[in-house]
Order: C-alpha cells, then sequence, then structure tokens
C-alpha cells in the first residue's frame, strides 16, 4: 500500500499515529517513519496493517514479500 492509503486507512478506523505509539510504547515519531517507509519495523508494520484489517505482506510488500537489501552479507558456515 502506499503511504497515502494506509494514513487514510488508519484515520478512517479513527486510529491516530500516537494511539499506535501508545499501544506499543514508542514515540509517535517512530510510527510516522514507518508509516512512511524511513523505517523498519515488523512489529509496529503488523500492528498498523491489524489495526486497518488487513494482512501486513498486504499493507507492507516491499518488506514482507522481498527480503530487504543489505549493503554487505556475512556467511556463517
Amino acid at each position: 500500500m502506499h503511504t497515502a492509503d494506509i494514513q487514510a486507512a488508519l484515520k478512517k478506523k479513527g486510529v491516530t499515529q500516537k494511539k499506535i505509539a501508545d499501544d506499543l510504547k514508542i514515540k509517535p515519531m517512530t510510527v510516522s517513519d514507518v508509516i512512511n517507509k524511513n523505517r523498519i519495523s515488523a512489529r509496529i508494520m503488523c500492528h498498523v496493517a491489524k489495526l486497518i484489517g488487513r494482512d501486513h505482506r498486504e499493507v507492507f510488500p516491499e518488506y514482507f514479500l522481498k527480503p530487504p537489501k543489505r549493503s554487505h552479507s556475512q556467511v556463517h558456515v
């Protein structure tokens, strides 16, 4: 989903970013960063998706359907 669609879905459900932050005991700015896709947090993404009644893979497919790119990888044998 696009950021604006996530925000609209939250507004339609009457859910604020402050409420999400309070639920998870984090700062509202952290919630905003995740919704705006400037930060990755599976915990916050799953909570947001649950609140809007959608599957987290549908709301944040770029994270859950494709592994994030890393600048380097280490292989442990």
